[in-house]
């Protein structure tokens, strides 16, 4: 794994070298890695966070270091670890030293750390007083739309983050043009004295699982999935089991397909960890999967290697949630080439393309109507989408950064 040494090289030697900027010390692009450095918890923003990152590693950028950084809940910003073996990231040491940053360096704010980000705001504003720019990408504001669709702590994160964005941010990079507009219409209504001094552009997001430093295993049960999913028709599902995903509304047409049409109803593979606020769908899962008959799996843990596979083998991937800041799994599954059905939303518009299909009534018979309906189209061509590499060129582009293909 000679990227890792190369990544090593990259973190360490110019950190070593100068942790204080002087005048003429090299630009620094400051990677904010909090969340992921803590745990990656292995859903789609952990993807995003790890896919940029190691794209920016492996890039040349003219007169400037890519540093990753995070901060806890007690200490502010220092140089992350990296593992030698894997290149995986992980907190700061105890005694790293704090980051000071001046004119040139660059804050990117992209892993989601809404909790961390209002506790070190004062940090980032010596910073910003100090000359480096503050840009944070925004993957969605739905716990500031919908906080009944959250737990009350995210919500209040969440208002404290939005604060510091208004406060200091000079770029808002949001993840779709749905975001953007959530994004224009939150500083306008709340009369952000700033709002024409943040620059607000849209970074879209590739599917590429493969090029994200995928986390490896399959276990028993995977295995066991994906032999069900190669010899029957399956329709996949992916995502976090929690209020706005929508299992409940698929549920309930499955059980309709089930009782009415069982020879043509799919498995149901289910992909994603217990969530909050979800205590009883977790229960209707769980005795859903124990039933006799087996018409529906739940994997509450599954590895990236474990949903790319998944992905090429399901007849059909279903998208229900009721609100996302882009939609991952559907750029993910039309990437392997498999079709999907997704609830017709201004931000799932923004991915149209061929093998995206989209319902309106998720009534349980209409559904279940729009699921047989589109099990008979055709599997779209692959590849389809961007690759990562277009969504880091537009990312530098928005920093005002060159670059350059590193040497081999």
């Amino acid at each position: 794994m000679s990227w890792i040494a190369g990544l090593l090289e990259k973190i360490i030697a110019p950190a070593t070298r100068r942790m204080d900027m002087g005048p003429a010390a090299q630009r620094r692009l400051l990677v904010d890695m909090s969340t992921i450095a803590q745990h990656d918890a292995g859903t789609g923003i952990q993807r995003v966070v790890r896919a940029i990152w190691l794209h920016l590693m492996d890039l040349g950028l003219d007169d400037v270091t890519v540093l990753p950084i995070a901060a806890t809940a007690k200490r502010g910003y220092a140089i992350a670890e990296v593992d030698p073996t894997d290149g995986r990231l992980s907190l700061p040491l105890p005694n790293a030293p704090l980051i000071h940053a001046s004119a040139g360096d660059i804050f990117l704010g992209l892993d989601l750390a809404a909790h961390r980000l209002s506790r070190h705001q004062r940090q980032l504003a010596r910073w910003r007083r100090s000359g480096a720019s503050i840009n944070i990408v925004i993957y969605d504001l739905l716990p500031l739309q919908h906080p009944h669709w959250f737990p009350r702590s995210t919500g209040r994160n969440f208002a404290k983050w939005i604060g510091v964005v208004s406060r200091l941010a000079d770029r808002a990079i949001c993840i779709s043009h749905q975001v953007a507009s959530d994004l224009d219409t939150w500083l306008t209504t709340n009369k952000v004295a700033r709002r024409d001094a943040i620059e607000v552009t849209v970074m879209p997001l590739s599917g590429a699982v493969d090029a994200t430093n995928p986390s490896r295993g399959i276990g028993e049960k995977g295995r066991a999935a994906i032999a069900r999913a190669q010899s029957t028709q399956t329709l996949l599902m992916v995502g976090t089991i929690e209020p706005r995903k929508g299992h409940d509304c698929v549920l309930d047409a499955m059980e309709h397909l089930w009782r009415t049409q069982p020879k043509n109803a799919p498995h149901v593979l289910i992909v994603g960890r217990p969530g909050w606020r979800t205590e009883a769908m977790q229960a209707r899962l769980a005795a859903l999967e124990g039933r006799a008959e087996h018409r529906l799996t739940w994997l509450s843990q599954a590895s990236d290697e474990l949903l790319a596979a998944l992905y090429a083998r399901a007849a059909l991937v279903v998208m229900p949630s009721r609100g996302e800041g882009f939609g991952l799994p559907i750029v993910e599954a039309l990437r392997q080439g498999r079709k999907v059905l997704a609830r017709d939303l201004p931000v799932f518009r923004e991915l149209a393309r061929p093998g995206l299909f989209y319902f309106d009534d998720d009534r349980p018979a209409a559904l279940a109507d729009s699921i047989l309906t589109t099990l008979q189209e055709a599997d779209p061509p692959i590849p389809v989408g961007e690759e990562w590499d277009d969504s880091v060129a537009i990312l530098l582009r928005t920093l005002g950064l060159d670059q350059k293909k590193a040497p081999a």
